[in-house]
């Protein structure tokens, strides 16, 4: 192959541009207020995970932050949800039973909403939760194979999100939505962000540092909520657990 040595480097289109120069001057593109899904918190839209470090409750918060968006309720009584609407809970290790008795203690214990109740029954359609426990035992939820390649499970998923135009979808745990022995998490992330909905990704397991690549990682720890966002840094929000609900501490 013959090589061309006398061209001038200011003619080669790999060298229009050198360093990040660029990068360095343009903005990051941060969500305008009114794109968000939780105010100052969740853009929609976006990947999120949840994990905790010997703290119990994720399941909890998670279905705290669905009842926000299907009821249009404050996240932790302080951050307006912007675009209320439908949300899908599937929850891979807890029974109905169990995923019930969460929601009845929620509805009960959330007392800053006086007419919680009220705005239940007239939006109980924006509240979709499904326990693979119950309906798919001994059958795997995996959304993508060994491969990377879509399953069945995606495909409904991307069919109901679609259909519904669901606001979040909650994947409580993540790791049961995908085989062991995946070798690149990114192609499950690649599928997720083909859904047009805020997906939550409930991390059983704080080990999978693949977990903090979302747009917007949560930690429960030891005094509250450690949110780490691509758009606004990193904060930590003071909650703690009582009778059963997660409630902002100052």
């Amino acid at each position: 192959m013959a090589i061309t040595v006398n061209s001038k480097i200011e003619e080669n289109p790999f060298a229009r541009e050198l360093g990040i120069k660029e990068w360095q001057s343009r903005p990051l593109n941060t969500p305008l207020p009114e794109e968000y899904l939780i105010d100052e918190l969740i853009p929609a839209n976006a990947l999120v995970s949840l994990q905790a470090t010997n703290v119990f409750g994720k399941t909890t918060l998670a279905t705290q932050l669905a009842m926000s968006v299907a009821f249009g309720l404050p996240f932790l009584d302080r951050y307006t949800c912007r675009q209320p609407g439908k949300v899908l809970f599937i929850n891979a290790r807890d029974t109905d039973m169990d995923s019930h008795r969460r929601f009845k203690r929620l509805a009960r214990e959330w007392t800053s909403v006086p007419d919680l109740n009220a705005r239940i029954n007239e939006n109980s359609d924006n509240f979709t939760h499904i326990s693979l426990f119950d309906e798919c035992f001994g059958v795997s939820p995996h959304l993508i194979d060994i491969s990377g390649s879509m399953t069945k499970t995606y495909t409904y998923l991307h069919q109901f999100s679609e259909y519904f135009k669901c606001k979040l979808i909650v994947l409580d745990p993540v790791e049961d939505f995908f085989p062991e022995n995946l070798k690149n998490i990114s192609e499950l992330y690649l599928k997720l962000r083909q859904i047009n909905s805020t997906v939550l990704l409930v991390a059983d397991h704080s080990r999978n540092e693949a977990f903090h690549k979302v747009e917007v990682g949560m930690s429960i720890v030891d005094n509250g909520l450690r949110v780490h966002s691509d758009y606004l840094g990193c904060r930590d929000i003071g909650m703690a657990m009582g009778a059963g609900i997660w409630f902002p501490t100052a």
